[in-house]
């Protein structure tokens, strides 16, 4: 049991300090939505989400996954202690990182005319997608440079990385919105995205040094192995990419460009911002289911702990952010954003299903199974390109939120079936009463919000986030020992 209670505190440690992290990352985000949405308006947020979304389609579809399946094959290096190896590894790393960025920018200079008639409909935006070239190799040597870090357990460096990357964001576009406009949007995406990859380089040249030459033959050569990985998750990329891409087009050609807009903030509010508990499944649970794939029992006791420490975190925060919904928008926003209320209102199930699909999501990428990595993906992706647009097309923005929930849900059911038959995963049922009550009191939160009586809805929500919050400080009060110090001073 102790050993139990030493690894909850650890989860929560890492959660707690990227969560930390992530939390001031948000506050520097919340500043940055504010002022382009007083600056550029709903507009502006959705001409900065589709050449956001075209950009991070290049990214996923040229890289080979090389930003994630790089952590896998480091930490497993770092492990021996091997200071000469972790640096010649950390060159590989590097060398493909510059190859497939460098190819990442040819594609999307050769795909410019196709990819501005399938975003717009015409021909106008071409120069855009010329100057957006450049941030996909930007994007690949900052992913290869996180990669090195996160492999080499470097997590307060890549925190400290993460804040200083945000800010920078923020302190670059603004001026460009203030001066430029809308017009600047695309030169703000490339800056911002240079300025990140300086930044992280400027990091990781202090784990591991920068050598002159790493393009190398025995460099490519090395690099084999994390294609393995590499190639389910560029498929992935394409069909996860893609399928946003597709919903934010449909969007735009059977609505608008401010509905683009709206569904973008709205999904920010409710994925994007409630994400800030996950924030520590990559940089931390990652490696550490890595090293535990190859032993069954402690493999399920590493997904379920980190399962429960994630639904036990999400489930008041998801309650407390619907009940504040219209005074998130309006410190977010601009209260000409209220539309976007709907679609995170009703998404908030997707978050909540999240938090008992993401660590288990993890195995096929742990196990190295590409194969499995990329059925499952692509299966969520067709889902997602088809139910949401056609959700938006009947229902508008609340059938969009609602389809998101209901994809989040179809992808959980997915996922803990199939890798229950491949790797032997069983989910653990020891908290299942509590799943179904904090689910229970967000349905009642969700049809609240929809009420018109104010007393009733506040009235409601109170007690839910009451009777939530409780739940699970006696969970964590219970498992871990940093909580149960506190409860006891």
């Amino acid at each position: 049991m102790s050993n139990n209670k030493t690894t909850y505190d650890h989860v929560i440690k890492y959660t707690g300090l990227f969560g930390g992290v992530q939390g001031i990352t948000m506050l520097v985000s919340v500043v940055r939505n504010k002022l382009v949405a007083m600056l550029l308006g709903a507009e502006g947020i959705g001409l900065i989400n589709i050449y956001n979304n075209v950009l991070k389609l290049l990214a996923h579809s040229t890289n080979f996954g090389i930003d994630f399946s790089a952590v896998k094959h480091m930490a497993e290096i770092a492990e021996t202690s091997d200071r000469k190896e972790i640096e010649r590894y950390a060159g590989v790393i590097r060398a493909w990182s510059l190859a497939v960025g460098l190819f990442g920018m040819l594609v999307c200079i050769m795909l410019v005319k196709p990819l501005c008639y399938w975003t717009f409909q015409n021909y106008d935006n071409m120069r855009y997608f010329f100057i957006l070239s450049p941030a996909v190799l930007c994007l690949a040597i900052s992913g290869g440079e996180l990669a090195i870090m996160k492999g080499t357990k470097e997590l307060k460096k890549v925190a400290l990385a993460s804040v200083l990357a945000s800010i920078s964001t923020l302190l670059i576009c603004i001026p460009i919105y203030y001066y430029v406009g809308i017009e600047g949007v695309v030169w703000s995406l490339l800056l911002t995205n240079a300025a990140v990859a300086l930044i992280q380089m400027t990091f990781t040249r202090k784990v591991v040094p920068w050598h002159r030459s790493i393009l190398t033959h025995d460099s490519i050569m090395s690099g084999a192995p994390m294609l393995k990985l590499g190639i389910g998750y560029i498929i992935a990329g394409i069909f996860g990419q893609g399928a946003d891409y597709i919903i934010r087009v449909l969007i735009l050609h059977y609505g608008s460009i401010e509905d683009v807009g709206y569904y973008s903030s709205g999904y920010v509010m409710a994925v994007s911002y409630a994400s800030l508990v996950f924030i520590a499944i990559e940089s931390d649970y990652f490696p550490r289911l890595s090293a535990a794939k190859d032993e069954v029992t402690r493999q399920n006791d590493t997904v379920n702990q980190q399962t429960e420490v994630c639904a036990v975190l999400i489930s008041p925060f998801l309650m407390t952010f619907v009940t504040a919904l219209p005074l998130i928008v309006l410190i977010l926003f601009t209260d000409k954003f209220t539309e976007a209320i709907p679609i995170s209102t009703c998404a908030s199930f997707y978050m909540f299903f999240k938090a008992l699909t993401l660590p288990a999501a993890y195995l096929a990428l742990a196990h190295g199974d590409s194969k499995m990595y990329m059925i499952t993906e692509l299966i969520y992706d067709v889902i997602i390109a088809i139910i949401i647009p056609l959700a938006f097309i009947h229902w508008g923005l609340v059938g969009a939120g609602f389809a998101l929930s209901t994809a989040g849900l179809i992808d959980a059911l997915m996922i803990h079936i199939l890798y229950r038959r491949r790797y032997g995963f069983i989910f653990s049922f020891r908290l299942m009463h509590f799943y179904i009550i904090q689910f229970s009191l967000l349905s009642a939160t969700v049809w609240a919000s929809f009420q018109s009586d104010l007393v009733m809805r506040y009235v409601i929500d109170a007690i839910a986030i009451i009777i939530s919050v409780t739940l699970s400080l006696r969970i964590l009060l219970k498992e871990t020992k940093f909580l149960k110090k506190i409860h006891n001073s």
